[in-house]
């Protein structure tokens, strides 16, 4: 049975149901390393919805993920503590959205836990963004997505979720950004992305066998926040998003690249936006919690793996 309640917001178990593991230390908000915080804000997507369910369909389909790691071979959450957070309250405008995000993950930081948010449509990321440049100097965005994100053509909006990497770009301390998975942008994107060759690294999807892995982590700065857009796969294997994309990577060609960024850079925050759980098929929530698992394994060890 889902616990998502639309008129309250979501109050989810853990993320990984650690409360049920048997776990070396008991694991609260004040000894954790990583904190989830749901945050599944939908207020300006045009084509499919859905993503404001995104938290609660990841959050329960993650207490199904084996968290015995085929690399770390022991439990991550021997390795890790991770707390999850109840859903705030989610405003209707994207910019107060965006603002209640910041307040939330400006304490986390304050409180040294890495911030890992679960969205929501894209928007939210600026909110993200917009606490890491108040406490971060020499931000790099590193984005899994399908899409660039500079600029919507299709709402009335300015700021919306096909923008939020535009307004991120406007803070000070954001200095650049290294797109993967790219296969779909509009004009005034392109126009942008030609414009700021030395701020924007565009790799794109039907070039991803040519990638390379040092290439990307090349092209980022010291302190990296991870944006993964759902989306970035193949759409058979996440069609449960707002605009499943054909022509996308494969797990085995994401998975190398968050690893060896982990390896080299400070990962500073990350978060997973757009999926928009269908009823009846739960391989994508399955598989985007279990992403989500991967991306905090690296962020804390993957200087230990092989």
């Amino acid at each position: 049975m889902s616990n998502f309640d639309s008129s309250k917001g979501y109050q989810p178990k853990p993320f990984l149901d650690i409360f049920n593991l048997n776990l070396p230390e008991e694991v609260t908000y004040e000894n954790s390393d990583a904190v989830i915080v749901p945050f599944g804000y939908e207020g300006t997507v045009t084509f499919g919805h859905g993503t404001d369910k995104g938290p609660a369909g990841l959050i329960e389909a993650s207490w199904q993920v084996e968290t015995f790691d085929d690399e770390l071979l022991d439990d991550v959450t021997n390795h890790v503590k991770i707390w999850t957070t109840p859903q705030p309250e989610m405003p209707k405008e994207p910019e107060q959205a965006c603002a209640v995000l910041k307040d939330v993950v400006s304490g986390l930081i304050e409180n040294k836990k890495l911030p890992v948010v679960i969205g929501g449509e894209h928007s939210i990321s600026y909110g993200f963004m917009q606490a890491l440049n108040d406490k971060y100097q020499d931000i790099s965005v590193l984005v899994f997505d399908s899409h660039l994100d500079l600029g919507d053509q299709w709402s009335e909006r300015d700021f919306t979720h096909a923008a939020w990497l535009k307004y991120s770009l406007d803070l000070p301390n954001v200095k650049k950004a290294s797109l993967v998975g790219i296969r779909n942008f509009n004009k005034l994107e392109y126009a942008y992305w030609q414009n700021n060759p030395e701020r924007v690294r565009v790799f794109l999807s039907k070039n991803r066998k040519n990638w390379s892995i040092d290439e990307i982590v090349e092209s980022l700065g010291e302190n990296v926040f991870l944006s993964f857009d759902i989306d970035a796969f193949d759409a058979s294997m996440i069609p449960a998003t707002g605009t499943p994309e054909p022509g996308g990577p494969m797990w085995d060609e994401i998975l190398p690249i968050i690893k060896a960024v982990a390896k080299k850079k400070n990962i500073i925050g990350l978060d997973l936006v757009e999926l928009a759980p269908i009823k009846g098929l739960t391989a994508p929530d399955f598989m985007a919690a279990k992403l989500l698992m991967k991306m905090i394994l690296y962020k804390f060890k993957a200087k230990e793996l092989k």
